[in-house]
């Protein structure tokens, strides 16, 4: 079931949509045409639990800067101060954090309104939502056209289906920015939940989370995730780049990852231990960046007047690394002429036994 209602209006006048993907058994993800945010995501188990955080107005997401929901682009993370070099040609593209360019620039994807273009009920809910982001939008060359497709399956999974494609070589590098809280998005702290990550190896950055170039193993490290670990323990471990962070804002490297591949990869649990829900992410992009919302301000007011705070979600954002453009070595972000950009990321739902 798809339900379509108003939420609100910008500035300007524009309508800014919900849609509200229902499956079969009463699990319900509400998309915005502003961002394509995920606003909500609420559980057919308890419909009162929402586990990602959000606010209740258009004005509240417009003044937000922790990108609650939000999808981001042209290039998600950061660009060293904000240029890198195509076809021998250098680019100077938006700055907005430390001389960086972070999450497509200060216009970025995240406050734009989508135009919705296709909506599928069976056998699933689907929501697809379209923009164009024209030649120089935040110094990035071509122009781009962009689809998201956001899927809510029978089997509490919803797949988010990017495409893109732009008439001149450019960077492109989508992604999604929920915050979630697999114990409410009213809860409080994500202390107590415990990460899994499917990764060997991590990209080291200096202070401004540029990625220094190396590609390094886990072992014996602070980002050793392999195993069930509290977000406590990994915020709080005596690492001298995850105390700069303030917390994780990091990225793993995806085990598995092929170029141009369609398989799915496993990427994260997280297990929430009083409940037993557990979200299981997977992607077909290289890299995922862990952030435990190190920065959401203590002033925050969020759904039903919740006030959040830092460390109140997480984030799971599959990516091209860091920086890519400036980092041979790296999986390359780059989108050719005329080819089309396909990447699928899954956030699915699941229930273990309580211990």
């Amino acid at each position: 079931m798809i339900d379509k209602r108003q939420f609100g209006k910008m500035p300007d006048g524009q309508t800014v949509d919900s849609y509200i993907l229902t499956n079969n058994k009463g699990m319900a993800v509400e998309i915005l045409t502003l961002g394509a945010i995920i606003r909500s995501w609420k559980l057919a188990c308890d419909p009162s639990v929402d586990i990602v955080l959000g606010f209740d107005s258009v004005a509240e997401y417009l003044s937000d800067q922790s990108y609650l929901g939000r999808t981001v682009g042209r290039y998600a993370n950061r660009i060293e101060n904000g240029k890198f070099t195509l076809a021998e040609k250098t680019y100077s593209v938006s700055t907005n954090l430390q001389g960086n360019c972070l999450h497509g620039g200060v216009e970025g994807f995240h406050n734009r309104i989508w135009a919705v273009t296709k909506t599928q009920d069976n056998p699933s809910p689907s929501v697809t939502l379209s923009l164009t982001s024209e030649d120089g939008d935040q110094g990035f060359p071509g122009t781009l056209k962009v689809d998201v497709t956001f899927s809510l399956d029978q089997e509490d999974r919803l797949t988010i289906e990017y495409h893109g494609l732009c008439n001149q070589d450019t960077v492109f590098n989508p992604t999604q920015h929920s915050y979630f809280n697999l114990a409410g998005h009213d809860s409080g702290s994500i202390f107590d939940q415990q990460i899994t990550l499917a990764a060997n190896y991590y990209t080291p950055a200096d202070e401004n989370a540029i990625p220094t170039g190396d590609i390094k193993s886990v072992d014996n490290t602070a980002f050793d995730l392999r195993q069930p670990t509290p977000f406590k323990q990994a915020i709080q471990q005596q690492d001298e780049a995850i105390k700069a962070a303030n917390g994780l804002d990091h990225n793993w490297c995806v085990d598995g990852f092929t170029p141009a591949q369609e398989k799915l990869n496993w990427v994260a649990d997280v297990t929430e231990p009083k409940s037993g829900r557990v979200l299981v992410t997977e992607t077909t992009m290289p890299g995922a960046q862990i952030y435990t919302g190190n920065f959401i301000g203590e002033n925050t007011l969020g759904k039903s007047n919740t006030r959040y705070a830092a460390y109140h979600g997480f984030c799971i954002e599959s990516q091209f690394y860091p920086n890519s453009p400036n980092q041979a070595e790296f999986p390359s972000a780059t989108l050719r002429a005329n080819s089309p950009f396909v990447s699928r990321t899954s956030y699915q739902i699941k229930q273990k036994s309580q211990q």
